[in-house]
């Protein structure tokens, strides 16, 4: 099959290898490592105890809106360069070595956010860690179907995520004797506000470590690749932005891919707001065992065994059914998940551990809430693929990041906007974000009904 931009042949996987499989997915496995113990447990609450304290003195709804708000700059950056990288990917025939470069970025900036309580250092040292992130999901994602063939492309992307959160696992038993170091404190209605176990640097190298040592696999990955060299820099940048163009013109001739990147920015909402506030909602929304970061690990360690339980056959689900009617299941779950915490935040002051009905709705909530959130990312994969010509497969991930990285600037804000009555209503609050990005998502799924596949 010859392109109109670069006529050069363009080859896909036609077996599925058990081994290659393994290694492509282990760096699913490494690089949740970082998003479970950085974004999801450390970082929010670290800024919010940064911000409370000397020489700064804001407060909890203040720190939050803040942070909403740095998030937000941060991805429409990340949001205007992943199509331009995606149509890179494409032009260059090779992604692996781009998720490896990446790779040593995130491992740099993240541990050192261990070293310096600098607001702004660590405004910085988290952009940089979770750009680079971001950037090596995209290249990452559009490797599947050069691992992996078509027919199977559903289940190994369903394993990929699966498989994944066994670096949440892994992550968050490391982090238990952290813990008992000391714990944090970020709302004050609880106490001193204090840094605890993220006091320490080696909280913040350490996850790194792991990251680097599970990442090992993927260098043996094979992925299929281009027939022609790579053309010089000059001809490669230029070949780049005209095919970037040229799907910016034709992109109304893929009506169902236009309509699913509108959708998938409201869907895509719920999940990177969920990964970002998971631990603060367990601690100072919930209440869950007084607060404690520790019975936070333990209800994410729960959510996660669902999430590797259900995951996998989100996928198999999707393969057999399509990735709208996957997109249907994924609603459903986040739509009883919400509910339940929605419920819970309201009519209950704290959530104590043991045999009573709000700490086992809580426990259900979990698990509902880890299979909605692997199944989100699996369903993307496959809608992708289903949608996306062969020789833009990196390109069309590009624009489905887009759509992804633009949502994940909205809902910071949106939840940070909230989260500012905080000060006013108290946990409440927590209540009121959770309603927001339910209908935001409700939005999003009646959004992607009318996405009709097609051939590709």
């Amino acid at each position: 099959m010859s392109l109109d931009i670069k006529n050069e042949e363009i080859e896909v996987e036609t077996t599925t290898s058990k081994r290659n499989v393994f290694c492509w997915a282990m760096y699913d496995l490494a690089n949740t490592i970082y998003s479970m113990v950085i974004v999801s447990l450390i970082i929010n609450r670290y800024v919010l105890v940064i911000g409370q304290l000397p020489p700064y003195g804001l407060s909890y709804g203040s720190v939050s809106f803040l942070f909403g708000v740095v998030a937000f700059v941060m991805q429409i950056g990340i949001a205007i360069c992943i199509p331009i990288l995606g149509a890179l990917s494409d032009n260059v025939g090779k992604r692996k070595p781009f998720v490896i470069s990446l790779t040593g970025i995130i491992i740099l900036f993240a541990g050192l956010l261990g070293f310096s309580h600098d607001l702004t250092l660590v405004f910085l040292f988290y952009i940089i860690a979770n750009i680079a992130y971001q950037f090596s999901l995209l290249f990452y994602d559009a490797m599947l179907p050069f691992v992996a063939k078509r027919e199977d492309i559903g289940k190994v992307a369903g394993f990929g995520v699966a498989w994944g959160y066994f670096g949440t696992i892994i992550s968050l038993f490391i982090m238990l004797p952290l813990i008992a170091l000391g714990d944090i404190n970020s709302d004050p209605d609880k106490g001193a506000v204090v840094y605890g176990y993220t006091g320490n640097w080696f909280t913040f190298v350490l996850p790194m470590i792991l990251f680097l040592v599970f990442a090992i696999p993927f260098l043996f990955v094979r992925e299929k690749q281009k027939k022609s060299k790579r053309p010089p820099i000059g001809k490669l940048i230029g070949n780049t932005f005209k095919q970037l163009g040229s799907t910016f013109k034709d992109i109304r001739k893929h009506k169902s891919m236009l309509i699913f990147i509108i959708g998938y920015f409201f869907v895509a909402d719920i999940a990177n707001v969920i990964v970002l506030y998971m631990t603060p909602i367990v601690t100072d929304g919930l209440i869950l065992g007084g607060g404690s970061t520790t019975w936070a690990i333990l209800f994410i360690i729960i959510a996660t065994f669902s999430a590797v339980i259900f995951t996998y056959f989100i996928g198999k689900f999707g393969e057999k059914y399509g990735a709208k009617k996957t997109f249907y299941l994924v609603g459903a779950l986040w739509g009883l998940a919400l509910t339940i915490a929605i419920v819970l935040i309201f009519t209950t002051p704290y959530i104590d551990i043991g045999a009573n009905l709000p700490f086992i709705f809580s426990i259900i909530m979990g698990m509902v809430a880890g299979a909605a959130l692997g199944g989100t990312w699996t369903a993307q994969r496959i809608m992708v693929v289903e949608l996306a010509p062969k020789e833009k497969f990196g390109e069309f991930f590009g624009f489905s990041k887009l759509s992804g990285k633009l949502s994940s600037a909205l809902g910071p804000l949106i939840w940070g906007t909230v989260m500012i009555t905080y000060d006013v209503i108290g946990k409440a609050a927590y209540g009121w974000a959770m309603i927001s990005v339910g209908i935001i998502l409700a939005l999003g799924i009646f959004i992607l009904s009318f996405v009709q596949k097609e051939s590709s």
